[in-house]
């Protein structure tokens, strides 16, 4: 956690030091030249032109934004970091390696999958195939299938079907041996089963994972998309519990198509190689 706080305060280290201009801000303020140099004569004010409104933007949205998309004063990057054989195999980084621990893994396979219940009549399963080819991407599909259990008109039961498909790209913005965060794009398909149209959008998906404490970790993601133009989105938060190269976990998975929501609790396990 500490090296986390040790890493943001770097981050945050073009904003802070501003704190060190005071007297430039004071003398702007005194001349009326965004710039502080005495040259607003016959400007109005200089304060209020056009660049001081584009270096307020840079400074409040371009820098923040290039930090979180891309990259940090300082940090690490990815080819300086390597992949650890499964998350804590070395009882204390997660599945990043600093480094000094070359030589070290560069690529990454996990599959994982769960099942899931609304504690009502809809259930399913769902899994994941995550291949990174190096430290900087991974390449994701996964599949939630979705089952409901519905009664007939003759006193039986039949059986309705969903499923959502994802094809996904993400860049691993974070490579923090305690924690790791990537966004991305990609291909979300819906379809409903049997002779149903399958639709299919763009998509963008997000998610971390945080190795607070051996052997657990907290991880959530989302993946969101609009086929046929109806907002589909997935979340999952869950607790997950590491066994040496296979992990165990519980959590909450949400689905949402339109206006029809469907949050579920999910158990599941998951194995890295």
């Amino acid at each position: 956690m500490k090296k986390i706080c040790i890493l943001l305060a770097v981050s945050l280290l073009p904003m802070l030091a501003q704190s060190q201009k005071l007297e430039g801000m004071k003398d702007a303020l005194r001349t009326g030249s965004s710039g502080g140099g005495g040259r607003g004569e016959g400007r109005g004010g200089g304060g209020n032109d056009n660049s001081f409104l584009a270096e307020l933007i840079f400074d409040l949205a371009w820098q923040p934004m290039w930090w979180l998309f891309y990259g940090g004063p300082n940090e690490i990057r990815p080819n300086y970091v390597g992949y650890n054989d499964y998350p804590y195999a070395d009882d204390e980084n997660g599945l990043y390696l600093p480094a000094e621990y070359e030589p070290v893994k560069k690529m990454s396979l996990q599959l994982t999958g769960h099942l899931q219940t609304d504690e009502d009549a809809v259930y399913g399963g769902y899994l994941q195939a995550r291949f990174s080819p190096n430290r900087a991407i991974s390449l994701d599909v996964n599949r939630l299938q979705l089952l409901e259990t519905l009664d007939d008109d003759q006193g039986g039961t039949s059986t309705d079907h969903f499923s959502i498909t994802n094809f996904n790209f993400a860049y691993n913005r974070i490579h923090h041996e305690k924690f790791q965060l990537w966004w991305g794009a990609g291909l979300m398909l819906l379809n409903g089963g049997g002779n149903e149209i399958l639709y299919g959008s763009p998509s963008f998906n997000g998610g971390f994972t945080w190795y607070f404490k051996k052997p657990l970790s907290l991880y959530a993601d989302t993946q969101l998309g609009a086929p046929n133009g109806v907002l589909a989105r997935q979340n999952q938060l869950r607790v997950q519990v590491h066994l040496k190269q296979f992990m165990v976990y519980a959590g909450f998975q949400g689905t949402k198509v339109g206006d029809v929501r469907l949050p579920s609790v999910a158990v599941g396990t998951g194995v890295w190689f």
